[in-house]
């Protein structure tokens, strides 16, 4: 599946660099211990991370998508990312991923939000986050509650604290419908015990010890941020670990233990 770039390409990058764009291609699949044959290269060019001349490898293989920066001097990897392709954006919105694994999205004319053109207004919407989420509006502190501008409609942004808790939801301001909703446990100290409470299968401890594995010679001193989070319907453990001049941010099915997001870079960017 991997794509053979023409030779004019490649002779182009050559004089630019001090290795092929078939080297990078192949540092990036090394890196991320994929086979050549199991990869489908979706991009591949010549730029710039700060400041250093780089191949911008992208590709895909199995349910993950893949985008490194690899220096076009030394092959060595500048930075790492990689997706579950079934965590990606559901909207209709076209999206484009970057070497560093962000998503844009195309830019917009935005209308006059002032006020809502449709059937839901704010009360309403509020309402029905709160019933989602299963608190009571006595017990709730809202902090954030305007009419904004989404992917082509309009949505309400509520955001409130509860129970300890932040919670964060998108209210389709023309049927009601619930376009996205978070859950924040930021006074939580995960444990084994509350963790059952969660509904979640993996610990703390044993979150920690996935990523740290991807980073050897790393131990728990080096994790610096580490939280449990509920995002798009599922459980998910989120941290970041420091570790030489690099650093890691991760994203863990707290149900598998499978890695969904990984992200790499140097802590000089």
């Amino acid at each position: 599946m991997r794509r053979r770039w023409p030779d004019a390409v490649i002779r182009l990058a050559d004089q630019a660099a001090k290795i092929s764009m078939e080297q990078a291609q192949t540092a990036a699949l090394d890196a991320a211990n994929i086979d050549a044959a199991d990869a489908d290269i979706s991009s591949a060019t010549l730029s710039e991370v700060a400041g250093v001349t780089c191949y911008k490898v992208e590709f895909t293989s199995g349910n993950h998508t893949y985008a490194y920066s690899i220096n076009a001097e030394s092959g060595e990897v500048l930075e790492a990312s990689y997706r579950d392709k079934n965590a990606a954006p559901t909207d209709s919105a076209q999206t484009d991923t970057t070497a560093s694994g962000a998503t844009t999205t195309p830019a917009q004319t935005t209308p006059n939000i002032n006020t809502s053109t449709g059937a839901v207004d704010e009360a309403k919407a509020q309402e029905i986050a709160l019933a989602h989420a299963g608190v009571k509006a006595a017990d709730a502190t809202i902090t954030k509650s305007k009419l904004d501008y989404d992917d082509g409609r309009q949505v309400y942004e509520i955001e409130w604290y509860a129970n300890g808790a932040k919670y964060d939801y998108e209210i389709d301001a023309a049927t009601g419908k619930i376009v996205s909703y978070d859950y924040d446990a930021e006074n939580y100290t995960p444990s084994q015990s509350t963790n059952t409470n969660a509904n979640v299968k993996i610990s703390e401890a044993t979150a920690k010890q996935i990523a740290l594995s991807s980073v050897p010679g790393a131990t728990a001193a080096n994790i610096y941020k580490f939280k449990l989070d509920f995002d798009d319907g599922r459980w998910e453990y989120e941290g970041e670990i420091r570790y030489g001049t690099m650093e890691y941010d991760f994203t863990i099915d707290a149900n598998t233990g499978a890695i969904i997001e990984w992200d790499m870079e140097s802590i000089y960017d």
